[in-house]
């Protein structure tokens, strides 16, 4: 089946304290807890500079903010835009078990349910976790109806990463898609530039460039979370103990401030869909 040449791009919504309990091993703040509400202000600027742009976008919504803000999860869709899971406590994949992770994604779901969202086609797991040691999810979210996934990252990193997994949209098990993030290729490594920190700290040419070299191939995945569009929302909420929380503090202040700038250029040259448009589009094309 061919595929469309449209990009996508893809909001992992969620706040920027809860999201990072893997990395804060300092924090007793337990997982599932309620998200801070800065979550809602950041996400409907993100859904204004979507309008303004004239783009659509595929949501990955975390089930704690279903839990506690479904009205927000119903201003998205209201918008036009997918809403699609995130699982419900932010957990990285690879250190829960097929029957702990198939209840933390069954959570999510109803919570997605309760607040009006019930044709959920797609998952992206925290971090990126779906890595070799936990492809078994595959298998799981094929159960509970996922068309596609979109959480193997095609690169070398000790947190997540398969760096030899395609780097292209592929059906990865029968009936199901798997949606990598963008990458360019550098002397025998695939670079990240889709989203995150690499979108923040990669100059816009070379993202622009990757866009336009492949744009009669394949579609292109990017990301970013709400909270990217908020230079001041960086603040700790436990006292630091550990140098590797002081460090990625810092990594995630770089890029901040001429982050929301870039992205508002990003989607102002480019056009992008969610997922589920190009999956429509590949039906019709099937």
């Amino acid at each position: 089946m061919d595929l469309p040449q449209t990009n996508a791009m893809t909001i992992d919504v969620e706040d920027w304290y809860n999201s990072s309990l893997d990395i804060f091993k300092d924090s007793d703040v337990p997982h599932g807890s309620k998200p801070h509400e800065s979550v809602i202000k950041n996400t409907l600027v993100t859904l204004d500079l979507l309008s303004e742009t004239n783009n659509f976008a595929t949501f990955f919504v975390l089930g704690t903010v279903a839990e506690h803000y479904p009205d927000l999860v119903k201003e998205i869709a209201k918008r036009g835009h997918e809403i699609a899971t995130h699982g419900y406590s932010h957990q990285l994949v690879y250190n829960m078990t097929p029957a702990s992770f198939e209840e933390d994604l069954k959570i999510s779901l109803d919570h997605l349910a309760n607040a009006g969202s019930t044709d959920i086609l797609g998952y992206r797991a925290p971090y990126w976790s779906i890595t070799k040691k936990s492809l078994w999810a595959l298998d799981s979210l094929k159960k509970f109806g996922m068309k596609y996934d979109s959480s193997i990252f095609p690169i070398k990193r000790g947190l997540y990463g398969i760096h030899d997994a395609k780097t292209y949209p592929n059906e990865i098990i029968e009936g199901m898609w798997e949606f990598p993030p963008a990458t360019i290729r550098f002397p025998g490594l695939n670079l990240p530039i889709a989203g995150g920190g690499y979108l923040r700290l990669m100059p816009y040419w070379l993202i622009s460039g990757a866009i336009k070299r492949s744009a009669a191939k394949y579609t292109r995945v990017f990301y970013f979370h709400p909270y990217e569009l908020d230079p001041e929302d960086t603040k700790l909420q436990h006292k630091t103990r550990s140098m590797t929380t002081i460090l990625y503090w810092l990594q995630q202040k770089m890029g901040r401030a001429s982050n929301p700038e870039k992205l508002r250029r990003l989607l102002t040259e480019y056009k992008f869909q969610s997922f589920k448009h190009i999956l429509s589009e590949m039906d019709l094309k099937g």
